[in-house]
């Protein structure tokens, strides 16, 4: 550990304690890897020293190696002016109650997804580092959203219009949820039933200010159907299977990943090889099984090849998808051991290094 003065910080050093203003308040959590903004943070707050890991202290995790590349910087500095950009339509249809141009809204995708489509840090791995205010979530949840649909589309064999049309669910599929007191949806701790039925109120809400608009009638389904269930379990009318129509199968899976898998301040980015597992725990049978099994194999696609670190500590590299147990693949360890993580059951993908 290093005391170091803030005018001297570069990006990419690790914060070793929480850091406090002048009235207690934890203004950067310890770990965290400190870029252009958060060292501008500390100057604002009249912070003039912190201490900070030696390199020797912590090993930096695959996360922490994106937020201070390059590659992020870039994806961040879009981000955030096609984010504003979007913020200022969704207030005026709000306000107006007329659609927003669908060409805008593939724009505002493109002009953030363009540069990265050959990048081998992909449009996931950024969002799950991506930091944005929780008062701008609802937006930032359009948004990201409707980024993981156009990265996602391709899995489902959607494209041109097709695709277009899943971009658009994104964008509108939670839109209901701005009728809603947002002190409801950010409460922390168990939800009343009446506060529960609020909430799922949203869907209906949604569907209802789309149905007037000259949209994709699979957008405006995808908004009233999207917490489905395939079992009959899910809201607002509990229909089966067949009942929901199939982009609301879709964003029902690309909903749940965003949420799990979107910044908390709280919790550092989960691994991938842990979403797949809460997805395998959870999901079958509520899901359907054809996008559900996509799903969850391009999603190991994604990492094959990469390291990881094993419960044990061993750092080994991704070699084979297993289709029985997604989340618990075939790796190889630095020292050529194969590991067979489905028979291996005390060793699990603890992080991505």
């Amino acid at each position: 550990m290093e005391l170091k003065a803030v005018i001297a910080l570069t990006p990419g050093a690790v914060v070793a304690e929480d850091v406090t203003d002048h009235r207690g308040n934890v203004i950067v959590k310890k770990n965290t890897i400190l870029d252009k903004f958060l060292i501008q943070k500390l100057n604002v707050a009249k912070i003039t020293c912190i201490n900070i890991k030696e390199p020797e202290d912590d090993k930096t995790t695959y996360f922490e190696k994106i937020k201070v590349s390059k590659t992020f910087r870039q994806f961040y500095e879009l981000y955030s002016k096609n984010f504003f950009e979007l913020k200022r339509l969704m207030e005026q249809f709000l306000e107006t109650k007329t659609p927003i141009d669908s060409d805008r809204l593939y724009e505002i995708v493109d002009d953030i997804t363009s540069p990265f489509k050959h990048s081998k840090i992909t449009i996931l791995d950024m969002l799950a580092v991506l930091e944005t205010a929780e008062s701008d979530f609802l937006y930032t949840h359009a948004i990201n959203v409707a980024l993981i649909c156009n990265y996602t589309a391709k899995w489902f064999k959607l494209e041109g219009k097709d695709l277009r049309a899943l971009v658009l669910c994104g964008f509108y599929y939670d839109i209901g949820k701005f009728s809603i007191d947002p002190a409801i949806l950010l409460k922390q701790g168990r939800l009343t039933n009446e506060e529960f039925d609020l909430i799922k109120s949203h869907a209906y809400l949604g569907y209802s200010m789309l149905q007037p608009f000259n949209i994709d009638e699979r957008i405006k389904l995808a908004a009233y159907m999207h917490h489905e269930r395939i079992d009959g379990s899910g809201y607002p009318q509990g229909i089966k299977d067949e009942q929901i129509v199939p982009f609301a199968k879709i964003i029902a899976l690309l909903d749940s990943y965003e949420a799990m898998t979107s910044y908390r301040s709280y919790r550092a980015p989960l691994c991938p090889f842990t979403v797949i597992d809460i997805f395998e725990r959870d999901g079958y049978g509520k899901y359907d099984t054809g996008y559900y099994i996509t799903f969850l194999e391009r999603m190991v696609e994604e990492y094959i090849g990469k390291e990881v670190q094993l419960s044990d500590g061993t750092i080994c590299e991704v070699i084979l998808i297993n289709k029985q147990k997604y989340s618990r693949p075939m790796v190889r360890s630095v020292d050529g051991n194969y590991i067979d993580l489905a028979t291996q059951k005390n060793l699990s993908i603890k992080a991505l290094v």
